[in-house]
């Protein structure tokens, strides 16, 4: 964002922003807050915080106890094979009920508005993709040395990686030399800007087409026109979101935590075919993928059937995207699959 061009674009957003509420002032007499779309979508906080509270303990606690408690008892065991299935088995079975079952229960049984719902959802899902991490870096660890003890990883760096902004597990990063709360606190409100900018495009430009449309009989045109009237609203809301998740509250949770790699994005908007913005758009994830889902399935399958571990990875990543908008919003419309007919790779 230190770029003109880049500073350019962030000025426009925020010219948008006010010609929005001066046209709405205008145009109804009055200038439209929409707090209250803005609370709703944020709405049962308490819900949320206790759900996250639930799920970030066990995801702290139970995978880390389980892994010393096998890692510490391997090396000396005369039955490897037993003990190291009953670990799985227990693990799989609290990573079934806690981080699966437990999550979409709370939403659904407590109706948590949309935003409300991604955030248990998105949680959900960050943490059986840290736990995989954690695991999957520090297993082998212990597997490669049988008959000797193993240095395993203090609790105080599994806590540091559940919330650093990466999805790969290690021992240590680069970290910068002091936190600058400014830069924090400025890269807070901005997100706070961004999904108060997203409610107010929903209020202004999204509700009042499709409110229209239900009143009216169905017709081809007036599909198409509704979509083509939602184009422009859609495009901002992915910009904002872009903007305001994978930049300002990343960013911010970096400086924090003085985590210095801050490569959570690449020049996606420059993009020319699908593979390559699905690379470049968010590397946190893309990372994630490459390395545990498709090295691994490489790596299985003998360096054969590149292309169905391509596929693979396509799949689970369109899934995974399809459950969380699914369970959020309450409706299942597999967008996230249309791709597949360009022939695009995700790694």
């Amino acid at each position: 964002m230190e770029v003109e061009h880049f500073q350019t674009l962030y000025h426009v957003f925020v010219a948008a922003f006010c010609v929005f509420v001066i046209t709405t002032a205008v145009d109804q007499g009055r200038v439209r807050c929409e707090l209250d779309l803005f609370l709703y979508a944020f709405g049962q906080i308490g819900t949320v915080t206790w759900s996250w509270i639930c799920m970030f303990v066990y995801t702290l606690l139970v995978p880390y106890k389980a892994l010393v408690f096998w890692g510490s008892l391997y090396p000396k065991s005369n039955h490897k094979i037993m003990l190291s299935a009953l670990v799985v088995i227990f693990l799989l079975v609290g990573q079934t009920c806690v981080l699966c079952i437990f999550p979409v229960y709370v939403v659904k049984h407590y109706q948590l508005p949309p935003a409300s719902s991604f955030i248990v959802t998105l949680e959900q899902v960050r943490f059986l993709m840290k736990t995989y991490s954690f695991l999957r870096e520090v297993v082998p660890t212990v597997l490669q040395k049988e008959n000797k003890e193993v240095q395993l990883p203090q609790l105080s760096s599994y806590l540091y990686f559940l919330f650093c902004p990466t999805m790969i597990y290690r021992d240590s990063y680069p970290r910068t030399p002091y936190i600058r709360w400014k830069y924090v606190i400025k890269y807070f409100a901005k997100f706070l800007g961004c999904m108060y900018f997203i409610c107010y495009v929903m209020a202004t430009l999204c509700i009042p087409v499709f409110t229209n449309m239900s009143k009216q009989p169905f017709s081809v045109k007036t599909l198409v026109l509704s979509i083509f009237q939602a184009t422009l609203p859609g495009i901002l809301v992915l910009l904002l979101s872009f903007y305001g998740l994978l930049h300002c509250w990343l960013n911010a949770f970096a400086e924090m935590l003085r985590f210095a790699d801050r490569m959570f994005y690449k020049d996606w908007w420059n993009s020319t075919s699908f593979s390559n913005y699905y690379r470049t758009w968010n590397v946190v994830i893309h990372d994630w993928l490459f390395y545990y889902v498709y090295q691994e399935l490489l790596w299985l399958l003998n360096r054969k059937f590149r292309s169905g571990a391509l596929l693979a990875v396509f799949l689970l990543s369109a899934s995974v995207h399809e459950y969380a908008m699914t369970v959020s919003l309450g409706y299942f419309y597999p967008v996230m699959f249309l791709p597949l007919c360009n022939n695009w790779s995700p790694v």
